[in-house]
């Protein structure tokens, strides 16, 4: 009897210490990222799908502009490498660097990314570059 429960007892104890599974995995998150310019939140949402940041993606058409709802894991430590997410240019959006600087705070504000940063390209264009 002694020595069941001195088993029962270590085993209480290595299962209280040892990160468990769900511990172990982080969990995602599914969450409004923005509401950007009709028609852009599909091109963001689907770029950040390819990239890496996000597992998944939904698009809702409103009246001030499409809402990007994406499921992701939420990030304290930066990417190892800068992710590159995606590129604006000036013929797809009015204002390609408030756009790239908005989606790059949004992504900072819901923990997406730790941080970001918008390169300018040529014709102007920006390109959205995460960690």
């Amino acid at each position: 009897m002694r020595r069941t429960h001195y088993a029962a007892v270590l085993a209480g104890v290595a299962a209280a210490l040892a990160p468990s599974a769900v511990q172990a995995a982080p969990a995602t998150t599914t969450g409004l990222l923005g509401t950007y310019d009709f028609g852009r939140a599909e091109v963001i949402g689907q770029a950040g799908t390819e990239a890496g940041v996000w597992r998944s993606f939904t698009v809702r058409h409103g009246f001030a502009g499409d809402d990007l709802t994406v499921t992701y894991t939420p990030r304290t430590e930066p990417y190892r490498t800068e992710r590159l997410v995606y590129t604006a240019a000036f013929d797809a959006v009015a204002d390609p660097q408030a756009e790239c600087r908005e989606v790059g705070a949004d992504g900072v504000a819901r923990q997406v990314w730790v941080s970001f940063r918008c390169q300018t390209g040529f014709v102007p264009s920006y390109t959205l570059y995460v960690r």
